[in-house]
């Protein structure tokens, strides 16, 4: 991590409470899904705190509030329905969605559930077990093809897509 790293992560830090989830992610309101998609794929790769693994504690603590509030932009503006409550409440000048409309954050560590508890089926929880494996050994890419299988198991899961979509993340970060 270099000076230059350093200085655009406060500089994100400060002025993203003044930022709108467009701006944030760089967006035009007209932005269709697989926009937002790749927006929410090259912020992450800017600013997911696991690329700074040797950032101090400040830095990383900027990190994280830039990186959250990305995230938040993201699951508001990806689905229909919040992205109309936020676009409205942006209209009245309000930059983020309050807690009663936006979708639910990112879980905190105590709040993490396991993969094979989120999976409602004992055939996705076989392949969420393996994935869970695979990620400890390193191997995202196993892991994305077993939790692939879990969901098809399960069926409609957001919880899981969402960690597929972590993974999806990860992978598009390290480049693979």
């Amino acid at each position: 991590m270099d000076l230059e790293d350093i200085e655009r992560i406060f500089e994100w830090d400060a002025l993203i409470d003044q930022s709108s989830y467009y701006e944030i992610l760089g967006l035009l309101e007209i932005a269709d899904a697989g926009a937002i998609r790749k927006a929410f794929h090259e912020f992450a790769v800017s600013f997911h705190p696991d690329a700074f693994p040797e950032a101090d504690e400040e830095t990383a603590d900027a990190l994280r509030r830039v990186f959250q509030r990305g995230a938040e932009a993201y699951r508001v503006l990806a689905r229909p329905d919040s992205r109309a409550d936020y676009d409205l409440a942006l209209a009245k000048g309000q930059l983020r969605l309050d807690s009663t409309i936006a979708p639910a954050p990112l879980a905190r560590n105590s709040d993490i559930r396991s993969l094979d508890e989120l999976c409602r089926s004992p055939g996705a929880r076989r392949f969420a077990k393996r994935a869970e494996g695979l990620i400890t050994a390193g191997d995202l890419t196993g892991a994305k093809r077993e939790l692939q299988m879990a969901l098809r198991e399960d069926g409609d899961n957001p919880d899981l897509a969402e960690r597929l979509d972590a993974i999806d993340l990860a992978l598009y970060a390290m480049g693979s």
